[in-house]
């Protein structure tokens, strides 16, 4: 039996009383502090058709892994305890309902058979709780103020079972052997199992939390069914024939392992982190007692703290939950952490929204790092939960870390349920990048959405690839190389560091070479665009009339200029449309028109017509890459468009409804008069348009 196998077995077996009263809350505060439950995100009263077919599947699965004979053994053993072994293995939670004596007996009785049945599911046992104990539970039930079923209670013991299979599953080797040996992560290993649950937050949840049950009643629960069969084996076979059942059960693709509870926009309510409890817990004392005068300078410090709590909330050591499976090194995060961030990021952000809205915060994105990686390949994965509570939270997105190698991929929209993305290493030899020079391995990327295979997203997913030996290069004309059909295409890149970082709207190959671009006919131009049009050729954004022709003095047109800025502001996003007539799919501009229409970078002539080969003036250059960089950086307006255009003497020529475009790329300089003049209706040159595109990738953050 391998390690992974042993530990879940022993756990499951230990869960058999941590789990059979479905759901007690694992703190000794109890569930309603240590979950953070504080309402109901809706009812759970599951239809009975729900968990007649989960207690079918179980059940198929026990006897297609022959272990239906491990399960019904210690059913039996249970069932020939004495009438009074089963009152004293169950009073510690009985008794917190402060029951009558018969009640006391009825509610024995249900527990009880609530531990058989969830070993060895029937419907007629099913059936049969149902009819003796429904209106029992519902008495005790309404006193929460909660509709309670007999169902309820079973599909909750059976997902925690099934939810506690999928956390050991997800474990690295150094965590499995730490749960070996500590009885405290095991205990963390069943909050982490409560926290993956708590979404659709379970009716059950709120009666334990009625009734104060905790985590010390439970474990004495455990104690005692021990005790009382003491045959271990019992426990150890048949927690073996569950663990294979729920393994044949659950997904087993990279990154599509939703849970027993996945399902449309769950609500997730994870516990908070102890340092955010606190973080909160203070600032309403402080409030509490302050003056007027003293709330301005408590909040303005809390805004400061909450900043940092979030940043460190935000940042996830994710090592040991990377496993080698198959020569790849398989990121699978713990699920309770993650929500339990999430959470709390969630909580400081919402309470400095109220207290300070003019501080709101932006959404931070998640950094997990997986520290030292030596695998080529590597399997990145995040949950349908964890996807789920980040696109619905305070969370962009989730960046991860591989040795100098980092991705960040988005979260909501079209990346709303589980992701999966393989990343896979090989060497760039002369077969792929040519003569051309290297500086990267070659980067294979596959992504899943939901289980379904993604090669182009609306949104864009960032790479930074560590550069290797840059000594005698010249990093301005280094470029992310996309890997097609055998050719390179480039798609430039900013050099940050000792990375080279790109946003993509689709995945491939990918490799970081040198790009030196020559052109025969620039002599004329060379003293102030010479450098700017090789750079900008070199990322790609601009390309030659032919081979090493460039025609610096040409007039740029609608659709050179929109590719140009699309590719060198890196807004690339190959699943834009646009609808004009002149426009056609195969047209080698029109995925950049679509790019720059949607964006309202560019607009058409007309709804129908864009005009790509017409002519573009200056004015008109300067307003794109205005809107463009307001859009992708986020730039502010000039506050003082006619002080901006004062030094033009001939600003009044320039059209209104262009004014603020062209003070914004005047005041940042990325368009320059002539001899005191703006030239607005100049039709630009090839050679301009470079000038100005080098100019404004110098904006990009």
């Amino acid at each position: 039996m391998t390690l992974r196998k042993k530990l879940a077995v022993s756990t499951i077996a230990a869960s058999v009383a941590l789990t059979a009263l479905a759901g007690i809350p694992l703190s000794s505060k109890g569930l309603a502090e240590k979950l953070g439950v504080s309402g109901v995100a809706y009812a759970s009263s599951l239809a009975d058709s729900s968990l007649v077919n989960d207690i079918k599947k179980l059940r198929d699965a026990l006897v297609a892994t022959s272990g239906m004979d491990k399960v019904k053994a210690l059913q039996d053993a249970l069932n020939d305890l004495e009438i009074h072994q089963k009152g004293d293995i169950v009073d510690p939670i009985v008794d917190k309902f402060n029951p009558t004596n018969e009640e006391e007996t009825q509610l024995e009785n249900l527990f009880y058979a609530a531990v058989e049945l969830s070993y060895a599911p029937s419907i007629e046992g099913l059936e049969s709780l149902r009819a003796q104990y429904e209106p029992l539970l519902q008495s005790f039930a309404s006193r929460a103020d909660v509709v309670l079923t007999v169902d309820d209670v079973l599909k909750y013991f059976l997902d925690i079972q099934k939810e506690l299979v999928n956390q050991v599953k997800n474990k690295g080797l150094s965590e499995l052997l730490d749960l070996m040996q500590n009885k405290d992560s095991v205990k963390k290993l069943m909050q982490d199992t409560i926290a993956a649950l708590s979404g659709t937050q379970y009716s059950l949840q709120k009666v334990f939390v009625y009734y104060k049950v905790n985590t010390d009643d439970v474990l004495e629960v455990f104690t005692r069914s021990r005790d009382a069969v003491g045959e271990n084996k019992y426990f150890t076979d048949a927690a073996a024939a569950l663990f294979k059942a729920y393994e044949s059960l659950l997904p087993t693709n990279p990154g599509t392992n939703p849970g027993p509870n996945s399902g449309p926009n769950p609500v997730i309510d994870a516990p908070l982190p102890e340092s955010t409890d606190k973080l909160l817990k203070n600032l309403k004392a402080a409030l509490d007692k302050a003056t007027e005068a003293e709330k301005a300078a408590i909040i303005t410090k809390f805004v400061s703290d909450a900043k940092d709590e979030i940043t460190k909330l935000a940042t996830i050591s994710a090592s040991t939950n990377v496993s080698v499976i198959n020569g790849q090194a398989v990121l699978q995060l713990n699920e309770g952490s993650a929500l339990s961030a999430i959470s709390g990021i969630n909580a400081v952000a919402a309470k400095v929204k109220e207290v300070s809205p003019s501080s709101a915060l932006t959404k931070s994105a998640l950094k997990i790092d997986l520290g030292s990686v030596v695998q080529k390949d590597v399997v990145l994965n995040l949950s349908d939960a964890i996807v789920k509570a980040a696109a619905a939270g305070n969370v962009s997105g989730a960046t991860f870390v591989v040795g100098k190698f980092e991705v960040t991929l988005p979260v909501g929209g079209s990346f709303s349920s589980a992701i999966g993305l393989t990343i896979k290493k090989t060497d760039a030899t002369a077969e792929v990048v040519g003569t051309l020079k290297s500086v990267s391995e070659v980067y294979d990327f596959n992504l899943t959405v939901g289980g379904a295979a993604k090669t182009t997203f609306d949104q864009p997913i960032v790479i930074s690839i560590p550069l290797g030996d840059t000594t005698g290069l010249d990093q301005e004309l280094l470029s992310v190389a996309k890997i097609v059909d055998g050719k390179l295409v480039f798609h430039g890149g900013r050099v940050t560091g000792s990375s080279i970082v790109e946003s993509r709207d689709s995945f491939s190959s990918y490799v970081v070479v040198e790009n030196k671009v020559s052109f025969s006919d620039i002599a004329s131009v060379e003293a102030w665009a010479g450098r700017e049009i090789q750079v900008v050729a070199a990322k790609g954004a601009i390309e030659g009339k032919s081979e090493g022709v460039f025609a610096p003095k040409d007039k740029v047109t609608r659709a050179e200029f929109a590719k140009m800025l699309i590719r060198a502001l890196d807004l690339e996003n190959g699943s834009a449309t646009e609808s004009f007539d002149d426009v056609k799919a195969g047209d080698w501009h029109a995925p950049y028109v679509a790019a720059a229409v949607q964006l309202k970078i560019i607009n058409g002539r007309s709804a129908t017509k864009f005009d790509a080969n017409a002519t573009i003036t200056r004015a008109e250059m300067a307003t794109m890459i205005a809107r463009a960089l307001k859009v992708s950086q986020g730039a502010a307006d000039v506050t003082d468009v006619n002080a901006a255009l004062k030094d033009f003497a001939d600003a009044d020529k320039i059209s209104a409804a262009l004014k603020d475009g062209v003070a914004f790329a005047a005041t940042h300089k990325i368009v320059i008069g002539n001899e005191g003049k703006f030239l607005p209706n100049n039709n630009a040159t090839r050679a301009e348009a470079a000038v100005i595109i080098y100019r404004a990738s110098k904006n990009v953050k």
